[in-house]
């Protein structure tokens, strides 16, 4: 059974080469790209050979691509996310689909969106945890593209991260629990069902405090409002991938989620990724990742 891993990343061409030039404080040291402070470590994050050799030997159809989150950089605005837009299109074959950069708390968002999905390139977007507050009006595009939006988390801030590898081990899965809560509490997978959100690393801390949420809810906690569908539902909504690391998170998540809604996602090529792709769970991001090809307004 062949099918797709939803969890990939690349480095677009266009950020190596405005990298080179020295252009959006951008360098590349001894192999590694360097963007506000942070080296990527060129080789595979390169090489998308690399990455449909990974594809061949796990016997899939392809692969979709994000670039890795330190190139999400939104305060770099809609040049930023049009240099990499343009590395993804040279990205993109049948075996690589390729998931859209938004200039997200622009106000051309909407717009960038609309016109991207127009194109037969971009299988949906991939989306950072830099808040989601005022975004109704790029959640309207989405949901009307039925947009599969791939919510990665970003780098957090707390200082109390940085001992132990914690900001990727406890730091990437409070970000991505921390973006899910936003959308639940916001009630935006009630408002908009047609977006197809996919939670990285499992969705990382979302199952294991929903209930909680839910009491919350129940018990009228301050700054809460009321919400259209419960914590349960609403999380039937999204789907996420299976990157946990965990045969018991992993039951989890079938419980939370919804078997159908677990998918495999590798985060190839970094460390911390899996080893094996799951053959039943990659069946069925085929159809979910098909490039948009949808004229939709962004009024």
């Amino acid at each position: 059974m062949a099918g797709w891993d939803v969890h990939t990343h690349l480095i677009p061409p266009t950020v190596l080469s405005a990298a080179h030039r020295g252009d959006f404080g951008l360098s590349v040291d001894h192999g590694a790209l360097l963007v506000d402070g942070e080296r990527l470590p060129l080789q595979r994050l390169a090489d998308p050979a690399a990455l449909l050799h990974w594809v061949s030997s796990q016997s899939l159809d392809g692969a979709v691509v994000s670039v890795p989150p330190a190139l999400f950089r939104y305060d770099a605005g809609p040049e930023w996310a049009s240099l990499v837009n343009q590395g993804l299109r040279e990205l993109a074959t049948p075996q690589l689909r390729v998931l859209a950069q938004l200039p997200l708390h622009d106000p051309s968002a909407p717009a960038v969106a609309a016109q991207l999905a127009q194109e037969g390139v971009f299988s949906g977007f991939a989306l950072g945890t830099p808040g989601y507050a005022g975004l109704d009006p790029v959640w309207r595009v989405l949901d009307a593209l039925e947009a599969f939006t791939l919510i990665h988390p970003g780098h957090s801030d707390d200082q109390r991260l940085r001992s132990f590898y914690l900001s990727n081990l406890l730091g990437n899965p409070y970000e991505t629990g921390l973006a899910a809560a936003e959308l639940v509490f916001a009630d935006v997978p009630g408002r908009f069902p047609g977006i197809r959100f996919c939670l990285c690393h499992g969705g990382g801390v979302t199952a294991a405090v929903a209930g909680r949420w839910q009491r919350g809810i129940d018990q009228s906690r301050p700054g809460i409002e009321p919400v259209s569908l419960p914590v349960a539902e609403a999380l039937r909504r999204f789907y996420v991938d299976d990157l946990v690391h965990d045969d018991a998170v992993l039951e989890l998540l079938t419980k939370t989620f919804g078997p159908e809604r677990v998918l495999a996602g590798s985060d190839w090529p970094f460390p911390m990724g899996s080893d094996v792709v799951s053959a039943a769970r990659s069946a069925a991001a085929g159809e979910l990742t098909r490039p948009l090809a949808k004229e939709v307004s962004a009024c």
